[in-house]
């Protein structure tokens, strides 16, 4: 990028990721929380195809930029050595009955809110503050306490599923990366195709799949710097977003991160797109009951994504295209806790219906 420092390139590479984000995500109406809605009520399960495709192209691209050395996976907070169990069941439920609460989870109330979508702004302001709480405030002891607690060691390096293969059957982690690959891919893909869909759907998830890899690349490869290194890590909204409200509050004082960059580019790039629709529309609550179920979302998916090391993008995307074992179990967890709240919300008892949006 010109003349720009690794760093300055790697940021700049993080906001054209959140606008590209944003606005594939506007046009397509891509969405998890929508993912599991479709897979419990629609046969085509559009917006869970678009998802699976996401899945697909981003695991693909990760997995082969590890293949040839170019990022080390082991760098990511998605494989350590231990599995953190407790946290990455726990939170995964919290977060997916949370986002079910609010009407989508973090990535996808930013795209609303760009829209006009003033409940999406409430939401996003009380798990942002709940979030940073949970990871450096009031909350991080016991937090910390119970994922120290409920922590599991594997006993290998890290908790990768080729890492574990290898060490089980004697493959090598090539022969036994690509074969977990396969074994993912091939039914995921072959769901995909069984059934047509809109080809928004399709494309957006395949774009949003694409910018996985490309943040494992701006921060592990152009982010690169021996002076000034940045975390190896991709897309995901949970901690980035708190650390967004803190930077925007303490400007003079803070720095610029991958993660800042990248989750203020998502809503511009839906902006975008709305008003290039002219979709902006200014939607509010209706009435204490609905603003008190959109505050409590808001407080799950801010203590659970934290103690899941990630939401349904962090951990839905960029943390099972790294083959994390824990990465894996804490999106089982959210698609669980979602769906569980989904079939409570149905009978009644939260007197609303399943999808609010």
């Amino acid at each position: 990028m010109g003349d720009l420092d690794p760093r300055a390139s790697a940021l700049l590479l993080g906001l054209a990721i959140g606008v590209t984000f944003g606005a594939a995500g506007r046009w397509s109406g891509f969405c998890v929380r929508g993912a599991i809605e479709d897979a419990l009520t629609k046969a085509d399960a559009p917006r869970l195809r678009g998802y699976l495709v996401a899945a697909i192209v981003a695991l693909i691209g990760v997995e082969a930029l590890a293949a040839t050395g170019a990022i080390d996976l082991t760098k990511s907070i998605y494989l350590p050595g231990a599995l953190p169990l407790g946290g990455a069941v726990l939170g995964g439920l919290m977060f997916g009955a949370g986002m079910v609460l609010t009407g989508g989870c973090g990535a996808r109330m930013l795209v609303l809110a760009a829209g006009g979508n003033l409940r999406s702004v409430v939401s996003l302001l009380v798990m942002g503050l709940v979030s940073y709480a949970t990871l450096r405030g009031v909350l991080a002891p016991p937090r910390q306490s119970f994922s120290t607690a409920t922590g599991f060691a594997l006993g290998v390096a890290d908790q990768s599923l080729p890492t574990i293969l290898a060490r089980l059957t004697g493959l090598s982690d090539n022969v036994a990366r690509w074969l977990i690959v396969a074994l993912l891919v091939v039914p995921a893909l072959l769901f995909v195709v069984r059934r047509r869909v809109a080809a928004k759907h399709l494309v957006g998830g395949a774009l949003i799949g694409l910018l996985v890899p490309a943040g494992f690349a701006a921060t592990g490869i152009i982010g690169a710097d021996e002076f000034q290194p940045m975390a190896l890590e991709s897309i995901t909204v949970t901690g980035p977003w708190a650390q967004t409200i803190v930077y925007l509050l303490t400007y003079t004082g803070a720095a610029l991160e991958f993660g800042i960059t990248w989750a203020l580019g998502i809503p511009i790039g839906a902006a975008i797109v709305t008003l290039a629709r002219g979709e902006m529309k200014l939607e509010g609550f209706d009435g204490a009951a609905a603003t008190g179920r959109y505050i409590t979302g808001g407080v799950l998916m801010g203590v659970g994504g934290v103690l899941a090391l990630g939401c349904t993008i962090g951990q839905g995307l960029s943390g099972v295209s790294t083959l994390s074992l824990g990465s894996l179990l804490a999106f089982v967890s959210i698609f669980t806790g979602a769906a569980a709240m989904m079939k409570w919300r149905a009978r009644g008892v939260a007197g609303a219906p399943v999808s609010p949006r």
